[in-house]
């Protein structure tokens, strides 16, 4: 996590984002942010991309949705998320071995690994 100081908006978009407590798409969090004035999706955007370069927030790519980082990742632990396909929920837990792993083999390859997240998806204990 970077250690830069959030803008004002940053701030209310991160903690509309822990305060959901589910991965949401930018524009459930527009209808969130609606009451306190911030309803411009650039503005969530930015709001979005600054949190993820800090490290404070995840981008669930398969489900196009956000949600707040769990807990600090390491340089060598990979985070890996548990999306439910019934409820929507996710779980976020890190691997390092995995994480070892995956940057190993793509190093073998020549592949340099700008950044790496893992989505796996079922069903959670509470639906299923």
């Amino acid at each position: 996590m970077k250690n830069r100081r959030l803008a004002p908006n940053h701030v209310v978009v991160f903690d509309a984002l822990k305060k959901a407590g589910r991965p949401v798409t930018a524009y459930e969090l527009i209808d969130l942010l609606r009451p306190v004035g911030i309803s411009a999706p650039p503005t969530v955007y930015r709001a979005l991309n600054r949190l993820i370069a800090d490290g404070l927030a995840h981008k669930l790519e398969s489900t196009s949705a956000y949600v707040a980082c769990a807990h600090a990742h390491s340089n060598d632990s990979v985070p890996v998320f548990e999306i439910c396909d019934s409820c929507g929920g996710a779980h976020e837990f890190a691997d390092a071995d995995i994480g070892d792993h995956l940057f190993r083999r793509a190093s073998e390859h020549g592949f340099t690994v700008s950044r790496m997240a893992i989505e796996i998806h079922g069903t959670c204990a509470r639906c299923r």
